[in-house]
């Protein structure tokens, strides 16, 4: 035990097992002690009726008489035996079971000096129990003369004296066994909160391994053990939310780093060769700089795109939505996208009086994406629909091929992943501010591709 509460417990415990324990001993001493009064008694009954018989066949003339016959008796070392007659008192008892006979001591009537007595604390306390266990003396008369049979104290005191060393004996193992069975069911109960205290100052060390404790569900401290389990597997899941953001994080600053440095690369070798001056030709400057505006628009954009996903993830920044209907904000987004590619067709079908609360401007991110993605990536048909199925609102953008290979549909709107069709111009960041948006409004989306196109199909809650 190494708490204080510990301490505590197992000494109370060991209090309370010992007191039992001792409670129980001294029970069976009592038992016992009773059972040998019962012993002592019948004795003493056994002796007066051997003697009341044995006398009534004669006639006892006095005390001594009396006390010469008792004395010829196999009398036990247990009892006692006092005639009296008008003048005499005669005691007859045996000291111990190996004298050859009894002891009789003759005085007058009113001397007891003779009779064996014992005096002390301890004496007193052994003749009170034998007492209140109902040992007593049993009075005859015989003619002229009266018997007394009652039990020797001597004897008595020195039998109850045999006891007292067993008594100490067994109550010093009750002690002893009572600390040990404290100590170990205190260890016992404790345990998961000994195993719960040890893994906090592992913690507290800086040991932040999470280590999970036997949980025993018919202990009485076993939703303890449960409740510190729970949170270790809330930590480990924490610790697994924080490693897959952190090395998300080097991937963002790693794809983002990427991403700058090709156009940030382009415009530092130009201004290197415009700083030499190799180029006298003014159209040669003009390409440059047309370069160099046109790698300066693809950073501004990479950045804006950066600042509006960061934007987006503070949920203190959101706009307050209003239901729109999402068939005509569709449509008039997806207008003049068709009509700066007159070389794409584009079927665009919706339902009027489809609403749901949404931002227009961050919706409209969602449906430019889509529709520019279908543009670069897409061949064929451009199809765009909006429908209702139930409570949802349902906005589909399709194109007829070349589709999305599996490996890179399941990253697609993983921030600044390109793919395998990394010629087409872009970020990598278009569909991971159309899965955002979505998200914002409550809504999701699915993607379904094949060798003959793809379908990126948006849910939203209606109105």
């Amino acid at each position: 035990m190494n708490t204080r509460l510990g301490r505590r417990l197992q000494t109370l415990a060991a209090a309370e097992i010992s007191l039992v324990l001792a409670i129980v001993i001294l029970a069976g001493a009592l038992i016992a002690f009773g059972a040998y009064i019962r012993s002592v008694s019948n004795e003493l009954t056994g002796t007066l009726t051997q003697l009341q018989t044995s006398l009534a066949r004669t006639s006892l003339p006095n005390a001594a008489a009396g006390g010469r016959f008792a004395a010829s008796l196999l009398l036990g070392t247990q009892s006692e035996i006092v005639f009296l007659d008008a003048t005499t008192r005669v005691t007859v008892y045996r000291r111990h079971r190996a004298d050859p006979q009894p002891l009789v001591t003759v005085r007058g009537r009113g001397d007891n000096t003779g009779d064996p007595r014992t005096s002390g604390t301890f004496a007193r306390i052994v003749v009170g129990l034998a007492t209140a266990f109902g040992l007593q003396p049993l009075r005859a008369r015989v003619g002229n003369v009266f018997v007394i049979v009652r039990s020797n104290d001597l004897a008595l005191v020195s039998a109850a004296r045999s006891f007292v060393l067993p008594l100490l004996v067994a109550l010093a193992i009750a002690v002893a066994s009572g600390f040990l069975i404290a100590r170990a069911l205190t260890r016992q109960a404790l345990r998961p909160l000994e195993d719960v205290t040890a893994a906090l100052e592992r913690f507290a060390s800086g040991d932040l391994t999470p280590h999970t404790i036997a949980v025993d569900t018919h202990h009485e401290l076993g939703s303890l053990a449960a409740a510190y389990n729970g949170a270790i597997d809330q930590l480990e899941r924490a610790f697994a939310v924080r490693d897959r953001a952190n090395a998300g994080m080097r991937q963002f600053i790693a794809d983002a780093g990427h991403q700058l440095r090709t156009p940030l690369t382009v415009v530092q070798g130009f201004i290197a060769i415009l700083r030499r001056g190799g180029f006298e030709n003014p159209d040669d400057r003009d390409h440059i700089l047309d370069t160099m505006n046109d790698q300066s628009k693809i950073m501004a954009s990479l950045i804006d795109k950066l600042i509006l996903l960061e934007r987006w993830e503070s949920p203190q920044l959101a706009v307050p939505a209003v239901p729109i209907d999402v068939g005509t904000l569709v449509a008039d987004l997806v207008a003049p996208i068709a009509d700066a590619h007159p070389e794409r067709r584009f079927e665009v079908s919706t339902q009027g009086g489809i609403l749901a609360k949404i931002d227009p401007t961050e919706f409209g991110y969602v449906v430019t994406n889509l529709a520019d993605n279908a543009v670069k990536y897409g061949r064929g048909e451009i199809t765009v629909r909006v429908r209702s199925e139930d409570s949802i609102a349902v906005i589909e953008v399709a194109d007829e091929g070349p589709g999305i290979p599996s490996t890179d549909a399941k990253r697609v709107f993983d921030r600044f992943y390109r793919g395998a069709q990394r010629d087409v111009p872009g970020s990598g960041l278009g569909l991971a501010i159309v899965k955002r948006a979505v998200e914002r409004a409550d809504g999701s989306i699915d993607l379904k591709t094949s060798p003959n196109g793809s379908r990126f199909i948006v849910h939203l809650p209606r109105a």
